[in-house]
């Protein structure tokens, strides 16, 4: 079976079945073109995608899938691919995809040789850049790449439980817009649930007051 992918945000991205070093691998074609980043900058909610919306087309890409199988199996014609996730696996998927959206500031400071994108209420992403495109790192948790493939900057995390995490940021047309796409898939809903989130500066001197989106409450703002 081939995957679903969504609307092409993962077009330079391979995923592979397999142990872990195998199963999440970045296809970097382009060459290096970093692209200063760095600043503070605020999520904008209005231009970003809505985690139910997401959640319900990979809902009904599963059950066109299924639709799909049915058919086949009526014919007696055989098909091959992983078993599709039941609806608690996609609803444990939005979960964690909630969570690894959540932060609704970042902080991004950037050198030649470093950038270090801070969270909100999460851990930063710190990627070492020596010249080559792409870095990779092994360790108790699993595998971490992060590297430039042509002016986008991606973070991408296999987990030994089979929880793949891919985070590709990029600058929008103006100086003053950024672009987080977050792509997520777990051991039992091998179909990427992908949110695109844009953030535009800010001066967090100036800043009074914090939202966030929740599937349960929808947006919700509270004064700092």
């Amino acid at each position: 079976m081939t995957r679903p992918i969504l609307q092409g945000f993962l077009a330079a991205m391979v995923v592979l079945a397999g142990c872990v070093q195998d199963r999440h691998k970045e296809a970097v074609t382009r060459i290096a073109t970093p692209i200063d980043m760095s600043g503070h900058w605020e999520i904008d909610y209005s231009r970003s995608d809505n985690l139910q919306s997401q959640l319900n087309s990979v809902s009904r890409q599963v059950q066109r899938e299924a639709a799909r199988r049915s058919r086949l199996a009526e014919e007696g014609r055989g098909f091959t691919g992983s078993p599709l996730p039941g609806g608690r696996d996609l609803v444990t998927l939005a979960r964690l995809a909630e969570i690894i959206t959540e932060p609704a500031l970042l902080d991004i400071m950037q050198d030649d040789a470093r950038v270090r994108v801070k969270r909100d209420n999460s851990f930063a992403l710190i990627c070492e850049n020596d010249g080559s495109g792409l870095t990779a790192t092994n360790d108790a948790l699993g595998v971490q790449r992060c590297g430039w493939d042509g002016e986008q900057l991606f973070f991408s995390l296999a987990l030994q439980d089979g929880l793949d995490i891919t985070h590709r940021l990029s600058r929008g047309g103006d100086s003053d817009s950024l672009l987080l796409v977050t792509s997520v898939e777990t051991a039992a809903a091998r179909v990427p649930l992908v949110v695109s989130q844009y953030f535009t500066r800010y001066d967090p001197e100036a800043l009074g007051y914090r939202c966030q989106r929740t599937l349960t409450k929808g947006k919700v703002c509270t004064t700092q």
